[in-house]
């Protein structure tokens, strides 16, 4: 495999990885006084979600960060500060929807 193609290759796998927006365009022909003719065409956008298996092969080779353990401590207790912020935001304002509704 050359390098171009390689290069393609890893091109495609980084836009499956990050998703992408297709478009697919479908026509139809008729008989037309004896002739085909396009009668219809219909343009169509399809958003296509990231894979993550594509993902996981693209950071297959990436080293981990080199993060200290305090460090990772430390932004696992502000992710769970955070979490139980909107836990008991949700909680409290379902207890107002209910209030309202009664």
């Amino acid at each position: 495999m050359d390098e171009k193609e390689k290069q393609r290759l890893i091109n495609s796998m980084f836009k499956k990885a990050a998703g992408y927006e297709a478009v697919e365009t479908q026509e139809e022909y008729s008989l037309v006084d004896g002739e085909l003719a396009l009668t219809k065409r219909k343009i169509i956008r399809k958003d296509v979600p990231p894979d993550l298996s594509a993902l996981k092969i693209l950071l297959a080779d990436e080293e981990p960060p080199n993060v200290s353990r305090e460090e990772l401590e430390r932004e696992r207790n502000e992710l769970e500060k955070e979490y139980f912020k909107l836990v008991e935001n949700r909680l409290n304002g379902d207890k107002k929807t209910k209030k309202r509704r009664t």
